[in-house]
């Protein structure tokens, strides 16, 4: 079945290991690539490998982006505190996709960043613009990042009441962060979230230098999620070549086969 990989990392911001974050980017050989705490180091590594991408490095935290292989419409999501992207593949450079299909990268503010009620209010706005989003259509789509929620949380049960958890459905969820970056891993708190897509696998990664694994998984859309069964949302972009001044990528990258990494 043909498939698309899709790589979803927190890089720590200043704490990113350039040298590590590109080996993880050349072993995984995914498609697509969400990151999040994105610095002008990682944004020079994922530039070097992906031709096409929407990337907003930040000196703090506040950096996203997102990256793929082919061409691409990739549009910010705009979002209160910290902003989105979003990847749109469709059939036309990606033949193996019989239908559009949306890629979102979200990272939702800290839940206990002082003061506590500013966290709240952020992740609830946050929370609200998402969901006027996924609100737009009923297309095919993955939604991947940092939520800053476990699956105890309000805010991961709120949109898992609407998707489907990827790496649950396969049964190899597991904990994606730990601690200052040191011990065992404490919490799954970056998610990959699915709407008409089937997921094939799903894996993680480490990061060097970062204190979350990234969180990699493969997919297929789903039988009978063609064009004509679904709603699908219209962009304003043409492609990552005009909107985003990128260049073509001359050779087609494969997704790799199933591996653990």
């Amino acid at each position: 079945m043909p498939l698309i990989r899709i790589m979803t990392a927190n890089l720590w911001a200043e704490h990113i290991d350039v040298a590590g974050f590109a080996e993880v980017l050349d072993r995984v050989g995914a498609d697509v690539v969400a990151v999040q705490e994105l610095q002008e180091e990682g944004a020079a590594v994922i530039t070097d490998r992906y031709a096409h991408h929407g990337l907003s490095p930040h000196h703090d935290t506040l950096g996203t982006g997102i990256a793929t292989r082919r061409p691409a419409v990739i549009v910010k999501l705009p979002m209160y505190y910290r902003s989105g992207w979003v990847a749109r593949l469709d059939p036309a450079h990606w033949p193996e996709l019989p239908a559009p299909l949306e890629v979102v990268c979200v990272h939702f503010a800290n839940p206990i960043g002082f003061p506590w009620w500013r966290s709240v209010r952020r992740r609830r706005r946050q929370l609200a613009d998402l969901d006027r989003y996924l609100d737009g259509s009923d297309g095919p789509l993955v939604l991947v990042g940092d939520l800053n929620a476990s699956p105890r949380w309000p805010l991961y049960r709120r949109l898992a009441a609407r998707l489907q958890d990827g790496p649950v459905g396969t049964g190899t969820a597991s904990r994606t962060w730990r601690w200052q970056g040191r011990g065992r891993l404490l919490l799954r708190i970056d998610h990959a979230l699915t709407r008409r897509v089937t997921t094939l696998a799903a894996f993680t990664v480490p990061v060097p230098g970062s204190d979350h694994q990234a969180l990699v998984l493969d997919v297929a859309i789903d039988a009978g999620a063609g064009p004509e069964s679904c709603g699908h949302r219209q962009f304003d972009g043409q492609s990552t070549e005009t909107h985003a001044r990128m260049r073509m990528l001359s050779g087609r990258i494969q997704p790799s086969s199933f591996r653990s990494v």
